[in-house]
């Protein structure tokens, strides 16, 4: 859904890099916004008195998707781009998921079921779209029904406006988060699809490093 603007969100953020800023840089601040992320979630959630912090999660996601897109910009235009550092941007990805919206097993009364499934998906769903560079087609599968990153990080940006604006919405957040696991899971199915769809007709050899 969102990632169909990236061109547009890509015009937008080039100017926070300006000239001085690198690929390596970006992928540190996106780590420093991953890091605030899941701290305001949990100071937000665990300490009544601090519940002003939920409001900076939709702040910090995103700046965390500005360094995200800056990265790979940054190191395609300074033609810095490496295996290693693709490797890094995907695991960076799921890691950072987890790191942002893991820390809410930890809040109290937290939905811990449902945030479980969440995690789980957000990680096929990453590693599905990766798998798409791998096989037949060779491409980075990117489609998305309203569960693809910068679709994860509105949906729970807005959980915690929602949070705190009306705190008894903890006790309804497993339905919340069960429902962006749904649209994630669908994520998933067109990622699957669409490689399917890409590989027909062209010729796949299984093999191992061991060989086939």
């Amino acid at each position: 859904m969102l990632y169909l603007q990236k061109g547009n969100f890509q015009k937008i953020v080039r100017w926070f890099g300006g000239s001085w800023m690198t690929a390596n840089q970006a992928t540190f601040l996106g780590c420093v916004f991953i890091v605030l992320t899941a701290i305001s979630f949990y100071m937000g959630f665990a300490f009544y008195n601090f519940r002003w912090f939920l409001l900076l999660v939709p702040i910090f996601l995103f700046f965390r998707l500005i360094m995200n897109t800056l990265d790979g910009m940054l190191s395609r235009e300074y033609k810095t781009a490496t295996v290693a550092g693709e490797l890094w941007n995907e695991a960076l990805d799921i890691i950072g998921d987890t790191v942002c919206y893991g820390v809410l097993l930890f809040i109290p009364n937290s939905p811990r079921l449902a945030v479980t499934i969440y995690l789980i998906l957000t990680w096929a769903a990453e590693y599905f779209g990766v798998l798409g560079k791998s096989l037949p087609g060779g491409i980075r599968r990117h489609e998305t029904i309203g569960g693809g990153k910068p679709d994860r990080a509105v949906w729970m940006g807005l959980l915690a406006v929602i949070s705190f604006l009306w705190p008894p919405f903890i006790y309804y957040m497993s339905y919340y988060v069960l429902s962006v696991s749904a649209l994630i899971f669908l994520t998933c199915f067109i990622r699957i699809k669409k490689t399917l769809d890409g590989a027909k007709g062209k010729r796949y050899d299984s093999y191992t490093w061991i060989g086939r």
